[in-house]
């Protein structure tokens, strides 16, 4: 008998028994064999085995209140207390949402890096300042107009900038 076959034989008993292992699990486990007999008295009663932490199972058995989903909604038939609780949170998320969609389109926000020279330098902002989003609510469009005084100074100290060298 060769010593190099050795290793082979055993490494593929072990594997054939751990795909074989494996391959027989089931996603729901079988009921218990013994069942307890339901008492006369009228109620609930029915035994099963937790097996959310078996092996031998693919399937988590999810208990109440197991996952964060679970334990907010299991008991939503009859508690509506918690009925606002998901309206607010709702509300909070929606706006939440759109404040941070609106804060994208403001200047101070640097996403595109295929330009060298930031949103907000006069250089690449001159021309689209005013279209930008400045407050939430502008219903007269009063932040929505060109600024000709700023946009002269501006260009005078871009161009001071220039001479220094500091541009």
């Amino acid at each position: 008998m060769s010593l190099s076959k050795t290793p082979i034989q055993q490494s593929s008993s072990i594997f054939r028994f751990v795909f074989s292992r494996n391959a027989s699990t089931s996603t729901v486990p079988t009921p218990a064999r013994v069942q307890l007999k339901k008492p006369v008295e009228p109620g609930h009663f029915q035994y099963s085995r937790n097996w959310s932490r078996d092996p031998r199972f693919v399937k988590v058995a999810i208990q109440k209140g197991d996952t964060p989903y679970q334990f907010l909604v299991r008991r939503l038939g009859h508690a509506y207390e918690v009925y606002p609780l998901f309206i607010l949170t709702g509300a909070w998320f929606a706006l939440f949402l759109s404040a941070t969609w609106w804060s994208f389109g403001k200047a101070e926000i640097w996403l595109d890096r295929s330009h060298t020279t930031a949103p907000w330098d006069w250089e690449r902002l001159r021309d689209n300042y005013w279209k930008l989003p400045t407050v939430a609510f502008d219903l007269d469009g009063r932040t929505r107009k060109r600024c000709e005084i700023m946009e002269q100074l501006q260009d005078e100290m871009l161009e001071a900038a220039k001479k220094r060298g500091t541009r």
